[in-house]
């Protein structure tokens, strides 16, 4: 069996105008709102083999947060292509992760999460059936595969979607 966690970002900051979206630390809420969810992690128990991350500040942060609360993963992987990436890139990084890791916690932003999240579960690829999917919002997934090339193929088991 393969677990993907989907967890996107927490609030940013919109204050300085100047920075560069990616450069967009965390509000004061969305450091709130990452707190209750390290605490959410290490209560349920969740870890991951691999964390693969965008390289924006406020995903890095949302990152270091849920570390200060629970040792989600040790294997930290900051992916440039994470940034922007719609749901088909996310697709085709996933599938070509190896076959001996487990369990992935995948931090990125929408709209390409949520639509990947929604493929998964739904086979939908243009629209979402989340009423929802703020910033903070963690969805798990398990699919009864030992390769993530299956990712997509095989239908999706939603476990949790947590939302602060």
């Amino acid at each position: 069996m393969k677990y993907l966690h989907l967890l996107r970002h927490s609030k940013s900051d919109w204050e300085n105008t100047n920075l560069e979206d990616v450069e967009r630390p965390l509000s004061k809420r969305g450091k709130k709102n990452a707190r209750e969810l390290g605490k959410y992690i290490r209560d349920s128990e969740i870890v991951a083999d691999t964390a693969l991350v965008s390289p924006s500040i406020r995903t890095k942060e949302t990152l270091e947060i849920i570390r200060e609360y629970s040792s989600i993963s040790k294997n930290i992987l900051f992916i440039d292509e994470i940034y922007g990436a719609d749901h088909s890139e996310l697709l085709k990084l996933i599938r070509e992760l190896p076959s001996d890791i487990q369990k992935v916690l995948l931090i990125g932003h929408n709209p390409g999460l949520e639509i990947l999240g929604d493929y998964f579960l739904f086979g939908d690829k243009e629209n979402s059936s989340f009423a929802k999917f703020p910033t903070s919002a963690l969805l798990s997934l398990v699919i009864e595969s030992e390769d993530w090339k299956d990712w997509g193929r095989s239908p999706a088991r939603l476990i949790r979607f947590w939302i602060p």
